[in-house]
């Protein structure tokens, strides 16, 4: 009796198995290329992505593929500006969820711009497109048939449909792709204003340190940043503590030339300070040495006491 239970068992868990690796293993959601005349699970999530996109009319989603899935899947890859074959793999699926997660984010009060409009918004973007090279009319604020092509071969660029239009999903890619480009800019332009800096107060070097002078022919170390620093429209304290307040915060990895670095050295807190010049290199006003000179962060005295670095808006003066 029990060996005929056991067999009877073992028969089952057989037949479970089996079960299972014949009937339908579906993957996640893409991995499965769909195409007209099929039936899958994921045609199911296909006709709901399309309907939430307004490409999709049907009254109920099935796993069911057929000419209305296939219209509608065809009318989304056209406007995605993709090529219109009606069928979806794993690209069409990625490029679904993104414009549903731009549909999601979109605000409500939210208001396309288009030829024929005018205002603050039209001028922000003529201007981004202006860094991105694709308008070189003037920034007036009124949308013309220039700033229309130009959003047109943005849109064309960015694999968005070419209507010319500012929509949602425009929108977000322009202010992606100009803010880069401009962000680049202004690390180029305050790379050459530190080039300024390190050379200027190279000038000094050698020139005698000096409790509480900073007369360009003597400094003490906060005097010397002091004296550098005001040349390009930065005033600071006459004193390493009170300039270690002020500024931008910045991590020990990410130092600029120009950017001010601070030691604990007589007394507990910013007590030293000197400008960064690159290569893990400042210049200050030493007392050790009772002159301007370089030294290595790295050195043993200066890489114990190191306490951070700030960073301020330097301009070249007129």
């Amino acid at each position: 009796m029990k060996k005929a239970i056991r067999s009877l068992v073992t028969m089952f868990c057989i037949l479970t198995v089996m079960l299972l690796l014949t009937g339908p293993v579906y993957a996640d959601l893409g991995d499965t290329t769909l195409k007209k005349g099929m039936r899958h699970p994921d045609v199911v999530m296909l006709q709901e992505k399309l309907s939430i996109l307004n490409h999709f009319d049907g009254d109920e989603y099935t796993d069911y593929f057929g000419s209305e899935t296939e219209t509608a899947l065809k009318a989304f890859q056209s406007a995605v500006g993709i090529k219109p074959d009606g069928v979806a793999g794993k690209a069409t699926f990625k490029l679904l969820t993104m414009k549903i997660k731009q549909f999601e984010m979109r605000p409500d009060n939210f208001i396309p711009l288009k030829e024929g409009d005018s205002g603050e918004r039209v001028q922000d973007f003529q201007t981004k497109l202006e860094a991105l090279k694709l308008y070189s009319g003037p920034i007036n604020g009124h949308y013309d048939a220039a700033t229309k092509e130009a959003v047109a071969a943005f849109q064309k660029n960015a694999a968005l449909e070419p209507t010319g239009i500012i929509d949602f999903a425009a929108m977000m890619k322009l202010n992606e792709e100009a803010g880069k480009v401009i962000a680049d800019r202004a690390s180029a332009g305050r790379r050459a204003i530190n080039a300024k800096v390190v050379d200027f107060a190279k000038n000094f070097l050698g020139a005698p340190y000096v409790w509480g002078a900073s007369n360009g022919k003597a400094f003490d170390c906060s005097g010397f940043v002091m004296y550098i620093l005001k040349k390009f429209n930065v005033n600071l304290d006459h004193s390493a503590s009170g300039q270690f307040k002020k500024g931008e915060k910045i991590e020990k990895a990410d130092l600029q030339p120009g950017d001010l670095v601070f030691f604990t050295t007589y007394k507990k807190g910013a007590s030293h300070v000197g400008i960064y010049i690159g290569n893990s290199k400042f210049i200050h006003a030493s007392s050790g040495v009772d002159q301007v000179t370089i030294t290595d962060l790295n050195t043993n005295y200066y890489k114990r006491r190191y306490l951070g670095a700030r960073r301020y808006d330097l301009a070249e003066s007129n």
